[in-house]
């Protein structure tokens, strides 16, 4: 049985190192001026307007992913002018200039160069990325940090709990 809370340890404990380690990463390539970092070609975003109502609700998180070539139809992230990122549905790509549109808007964006295009959203999962804000806020990072320890700590203080009951000790 104390193998097991060994086991569980170690896993959680690894788990929490992960990810602390890629919003870490994330927050890092962020700050040093990359708006969307990728791991393995997958990065992801947060929706903050409603631009793209009803299949993209505001708090969803994104998971993007960089494709050699897009399609009109795509629901892609790019940089606007701006430097802002933007995720809209991809309306024309010609050469090298691409036209997007929100669903909810009633005109086409600027045309910007598809090289800044920086992926294609594939998954869409609402409410997540409200989530992820919060938990990068000062009460979200402490909120973070006391449950792994929690998560770290008690599968062994319980095994040694449960152990003592067991041997009689």
């Amino acid at each position: 049985m104390q193998r097991v809370g060994q086991i569980a340890t170690w896993v959680l404990s690894a788990v929490f190192f992960l990810i602390v380690c890629l919003f870490g990463y994330t927050t890092i390539a962020r700050a040093l001026g990359n708006p969307l970092p990728t791991v393995f070609g997958w990065g992801n975003a947060v929706v903050l307007s409603g631009s793209m109502e009803p299949e993209l609700p505001v708090g969803a998180l994104l998971l993007t992913q960089k494709q050699e070539t897009y399609s009109p139809g795509d629901v892609v992230i790019y940089e606007n002018e701006n430097g802002t990122l933007v995720t809209h549905r991809l309306v024309s790509i010609t050469g090298d200039e691409a036209v997007t549109k929100g669903d909810a808007n009633n005109s086409e964006d600027t045309p910007f160069p598809a090289s800044q295009i920086y992926g294609k959203v594939k998954k869409v999962l609402p409410g997540v990325g409200s989530t992820i804000l919060w938990l990068k806020t000062p009460p979200g990072i402490c909120m973070v940090l006391l449950v792994g320890g929690i998560l770290i700590i008690l599968p062994g203080y319980l095994i040694r709990k449960v152990g003592k009951t067991h041997d009689g000790t």
